[in-house]
């Protein structure tokens, strides 16, 4: 493949997956290695006619002592050679490999994408892009069968993720990036660590796709990738198909949620676990840990266990808690929470700044407040609600429940008790109180995480906006 041939296959994959758009401004992890030395050219190519900004970011890992402070050198000097501007950072990963007990690969990959979101935010960036391509797919869906995965593993690397993160070669090969390289007479450096076949992954690289390759299917990594582009359109449409159930069954407050059993166990299986592991991620935040024997495990629960039955999911590395979650099944629902979540909190009405934030130690919730001036695509969610800011009636609190409490519930026309809303949602009585309100002077605004007020909405007419926020933790430091 000729240098502008690859060129103008990456912008189509760009384009394709709609990864860039002019003006923005893209912060590229640069290591120095050939991967990355073929990404920063490309992009710096397609600077000019695509109207983004580039900015690298490199961090020495400090695993090889010289090699690794020649490695920085290197990056930075070609930066400048490049006119494109330079972030590093150094790192001790022994150290933060120890301190997390993760291992070094691990660890550097959390100090790499810290730094990289560090800089997109100081930069006034809105995009990561990193150098995996066609082989590193190749490699990270067989490391996952080697392992045990599902669909999720199957479909591999995915080409956007989390909003901002870019892989713009993940359809270019290894021997196409080299071959680039080579034309253009590009220099880079050469991690030896990349040898070394202790590591897995190195060992799929250097051992196992080469026997496939002879022995096997000698287009084994376009197969591969192939397969994993396949998997992921099929995983995408069930991850869309089961989050509109899987909002049509939950319900939920601070530190729990609850899935109603009927619609739960009305779903095919597969869908059920869907739905059993979107609930763990919701309460616990991860599903580092959590196996296909939990998943089955509470699926069995909920299909057979008597009610009153309980299970938990083990703590992982990242929490202190060695059972994170426990599994009740109830009349009608299975609750997911966290541990000593049900105790009843203290009595709270405290005042929500604008903009600014509120800590409710005792349910565990962040709630925050702010003013934006746009008006378009706003409404409501389980986490956040925009408001128009002239309905409000003085300052702004969060309260418990209170006798007598009414409000407007979103799209209706009259009020609706509380009481009578939190039954026809089937919230238990014991989790009532766990339930903040936001209010002003006259109304309740917003039954936090469940529906707002219909009085307090945007309309063409709204002015300035206030956006608030809701966010469940265990604990949390409000800076």
């Amino acid at each position: 493949m000729g240098v502008h041939s690859m060129l103008e296959k990456v912008r189509k994959y760009i384009d394709d997956w709609h990864m860039l758009s002019k003006g923005d401004r893209v912060v590229v992890g640069f290591s120095g290695g050939p991967d990355s030395v073929a990404l920063l050219h490309v992009l710096k190519e397609l600077k000019g006619p695509m109207g983004i900004e580039l900015f690298a970011a490199h961090v020495n890992h400090g695993l090889r002592g010289e090699a690794s402070d020649e490695d920085a050198a290197f990056a930075e000097q070609l930066c400048g050679d490049w006119n494109i501007p330079f972030f590093r950072k150094e790192a001790d990963i022994r150290a933060l490999s120890k301190a997390l007990h993760k291992s070094e690969e691990e660890a550097g990959r959390l100090i790499r994408y810290d730094f990289f979101h560090e800089i997109m935010e100081n930069v006034k960036g809105n995009r990561i892009a990193t150098a995996h391509h066609k082989n590193d797919q190749a490699e990270t869906i067989l490391h996952h069968i080697i392992r045990g995965t599902g669909m999720q593993g199957l479909s591999g690397i995915q080409p956007i993720s989390d909003g901002c993160l870019i892989r713009p070669l993940l359809d270019v090969s290894r021997k196409e990036i080299e071959d680039y390289l080579r034309e253009h007479g590009l220099c880079y450096r050469v991690d030896a660590t990349n040898t070394d076949t202790s590591y897995t992954r190195n060992r799929i690289r250097k051992e196992l796709i080469p026997t496939l390759m002879r022995d096997f299917n000698p287009d084994i990594v376009d197969s591969l990738a192939r397969m994993g582009s396949i998997v992921r359109e099929e995983n995408d449409l069930m991850t869309e198909y089961c989050g509109g159930v899987y909002r049509e069954c939950s319900s939920h407050g601070p530190g729990y949620v609850d899935l109603d059993l009927e619609k739960l166990l009305s779903c095919p299986v597969a869908v059920q676990k869907r739905l059993i592991r979107m609930a763990i991620s919701q309460v616990r935040g991860s599903l580092e840990g959590v196996s296909y024997t939990h998943i089955g495990a509470i699926a069995d629960l909920a299909a057979r266990s008597r009610t009153g039955s309980a299970a938990g999911i083990p703590g992982s590395r990242e929490y202190a808690s060695p059972c994170e979650i426990t599994v009740g099944k109830g009349y009608g629902f299975l609750r997911f929470r966290k541990p000593g979540r049900e105790d009843g909190p203290a009595s709270f009405d405290i005042p929500l700044p604008v903009p600014g934030k509120v800590f409710l130690q005792d349910l565990g919730i962040l709630m925050t407040a702010e003013e934006i001036d746009a008006k378009n695509g706003f409404g409501f969610s389980s986490e956040c609600i925009y408001i128009d800011r002239k309905a409000v009636r003085g300052s702004l609190r969060i309260r418990q429940r209170r006798k007598g409490d009414r409000f407007k519930p979103l799209g209706l026309n009259g009020t609706k008790k509380l009481k009578d809303f939190f039954i026809d949602r089937k919230i238990p009585r014991e989790q009532r109180d766990r339930i903040p309100l936001l209010v002003d002077e006259d109304n309740i605004i917003w039954v936090v995480g469940f529906q707002m007020n219909e009085d307090y909405r945007i309309t063409p007419s709204s002015g300035d906006i206030l956006k608030i926020g809701v966010q469940y933790t265990m604990s949390m430091e409000v800076k």
